[in-house]
């Protein structure tokens, strides 16, 4: 199981790729604080992707959890010290609650989920992993992740080509 970040939910659903993200992980979950930033604020932006992800809560590929009260006052208390968005600090409160790995492409949530004890991947990782596994072949994952960049994920050039390269030599 993995708790989902806006980003993997947003460039994996561009790309038709969220059912396969749940096959990799079992399970997908997040907070109704991202449903609201890939849904609702998507839709009144006009965002591409937006009735895949709908469907995909629809249909359970995506499950929404929502805190407890105390839980949503640790996250404010986390995103006060941290100085990181409370939609940030509730995934933090709601992987370590659910004693999970957190999916983002942020890497200031990163640094603070893993200060919490909380495992993190970025959103190419379970790209690599499948090629370790033997469930993506060197070619597929490198057209993925390349479909990841092209619908939007930020990478950078230099981080793309050691990705590509650890790829490479899997």
């Amino acid at each position: 199981m993995a708790v989902l970040d806006a980003s993997p939910i947003i460039y994996y659903g561009r790309i038709g790729r969220l059912r396969w993200l749940r096959e990799f992980y079992g399970k997908l979950v997040t907070t109704p604080s991202i449903v609201r930033e890939t849904v609702d604020e998507a839709k009144v932006l006009g965002k591409p992707g937006v009735s895949v992800i709908e469907e995909a809560f629809r249909e359970g590929v995506l499950q929404v959890h929502s805190l407890a009260e105390e839980e949503n006052d640790l996250a404010s208390r986390v995103a006060e010290s941290e100085r990181i968005e409370i939609e940030d600090a509730q995934l933090i409160v709601l992987t370590r609650k659910l004693r999970d790995i957190l999916v983002t492409n942020d890497k200031k949530l990163i640094l603070v989920a893993k200060a919490h004890g909380v495992k993190t991947h970025w959103a190419v990782t379970p790209v690599v992993l499948s090629v370790k596994r033997g469930k993506l072949d060197k070619k597929e994952a490198k057209d993925v992740i390349g479909s990841l960049v092209e619908a939007g994920l930020r990478i950078k050039p230099e981080t793309l080509v050691s990705i590509y390269r650890i790829i490479e030599n899997i």
